[in-house]
């Protein structure tokens, strides 16, 4: 049994009989009685459902909490785990997860521990982003918690902002988390300023006035992309500091479907399967729009995360991508965006989009005909898809430009990211001319 706390507040009970790998949740009577109490997700309400919850649902919100690629794999070899043991790796690492939640062994539940800070000076950082022997999210040799992804990152506590002589910290503790996210650029051959690609991306849409999290590139002097955790608050109470915690969960969570599912072909492009389209979609995706209370903000967020990974080249915007902050009463509110990489830079990488518009699985397929299809399956008026992506498509244009022109970008940086905005430019023209089109296309035929 797991004891589940939405930061410091008993939130639910979680079971698991291992013979059976059969599921078990039970939300607190505290939490049950508080008029601001929310569930764990849309498909794990507050009241149970005749017959009770649905194991495999339990597992699968618990499994997308998890890390994915090396993490995962460094995670289970030091609790000397299988990667199936669902339930053994959330007890493990769940002391820290993505938004509110906090997992702990009921049956063996010990004082929590007291705070530990331990300072990372930038180089120790420097040089453990050089030494790929030691797996990045491996400290003090104790393997910590990284966020769903295959990327590597580590969770760090920030006293300050970097530019106003902020210290990074590995913390420990019951009030204390991690505020900020770590991702390093590794120097890879193959992926070639990749801390770069994300940080124009990010700064590229905030500069378009999009939600998206607060990115910084700390030179370490290796550059390091730092992300600013949205669902986390920082709290000064008296003297102490305490880190208030926001619940969150990604679409795939939110439609009950598993981290395998996350791409829209879900079992693959091969021909005898590439017609099989159970995974997450964009259809699904406004699906939720029916989830959230202010529904015509929420769809305007969707159709502009959409566009705006067509502008970029993102052909990995999958259904773990995109998060909802979860209200109270349940309902769901778009989080600001993350991860925003343009993949087609990297010629070697499979740019299959994640998600189709219409029945087009790449870029270069997108025309007007996929547009008018993508707003049609999404419930998206075509004129309002034709004034949003010409708007998206010329702010685009003229930020990517200034940004350019600004002096965060060194020699081959400046290169790099010189060449992305030429291929933004180019986007934003095939999207202002498509959306057009797709304005035109008669509803018969469609």
């Amino acid at each position: 049994m797991l004891d589940v706390f939405a930061g410091d507040v008993p939130m639910a009970h979680i079971g698991h009989a291992p013979r059976t790998d059969a599921w078990t949740l039970a939300y607190a009577a505290s939490w049950l009685g508080d008029p601001n109490a929310y569930p764990l997700s849309p498909a794990l309400p507050l009241i149970a459902p005749l017959g009770g919850y649905d194991s495999r649902s339990i597992k699968r919100f618990i499994e997308h909490l998890l890390p994915e690629g090396q993490a995962l794999d460094v995670a289970v070899a030091s609790h000397g785990l299988a990667k199936s043991n669902v339930f053994g790796l959330i007890r493990a690492l769940g002391a820290e997860t993505a938004g509110v939640l906090r997992f702990r062994d009921a049956d063996n539940a010990t004082t929590p521990a007291e705070h530990g800070m331990r300072e990372i000076p930038l180089t120790e950082l420097n040089a453990r982003i050089a030494n790929r022997e030691m797996p990045f999210s491996v400290w003090d040799g104790k393997v910590r918690m990284s966020v769903a992804g295959v990327q590597d990152k580590l969770l760090v506590y920030l006293d300050a902002p970097l530019d106003r002589g902020g210290r990074m910290f590995l913390v420990d503790g019951p009030h204390l988390a991690s505020t900020h996210i770590l991702k390093p650029d590794l120097g890879q051959a193959a992926l070639p300023h990749l801390a770069i690609n994300e940080h124009f991306c990010m700064t590229l849409a905030r500069h378009m006035g999009l939600p998206v999290a607060d990115v910084q590139l700390l030179r370490a002097p290796r550059p390091v992309l730092v992300v600013r955790r949205f669902d986390r608050i920082v709290q000064q109470q008296d003297t102490e500091i305490r880190i208030g915690r926001l619940h969150i969960v990604d679409a795939c969570q939110a439609c009950d479907l598993p981290v395998a599912f996350k791409y829209e072909r879900n079992l693959g492009n091969g021909p005898e399967v590439r017609d099989i389209r159970d995974g997450m979609s964009f259809r699904r995706l406004f699906e939720l729009e029916a989830l959230t209370a202010n529904k015509a903000a929420a769809k305007l967020a969707m159709l502009h995360w959409a566009l705006f990974q067509f502008l970029i080249g993102n052909s990995d915007a999958h259904g773990k991508n995109f998060s909802f902050f979860v209200r109270p009463g349940g309902f769901l509110e778009p989080t600001p965006w993350y991860d925003l990489v343009s993949v087609v830079q990297y010629e070697h990488f499979d740019t299959e989009l994640a998600m189709a518009f219409g029945d087009a699985f790449t870029f270069g397929e997108v025309k007007g005909f996929a547009l008018a299809e993508f707003a049609e399956s999404c419930g998206i008026g075509r004129k309002l898809l034709q004034r949003e992506a010409k708007r998206l498509a010329k702010l685009a244009v003229a930020a990517a430009a200034e940004l350019v022109r600004s002096d965060q970008y060194l020699d081959s940086e400046l290169a790099f990211v010189t060449r992305l905005a030429d291929f933004i430019g180019q986007q934003a023209q095939r999207l202002a001319d498509y959306a057009d089109q797709a304005a035109k296309i008669r509803a018969e035929f469609l």
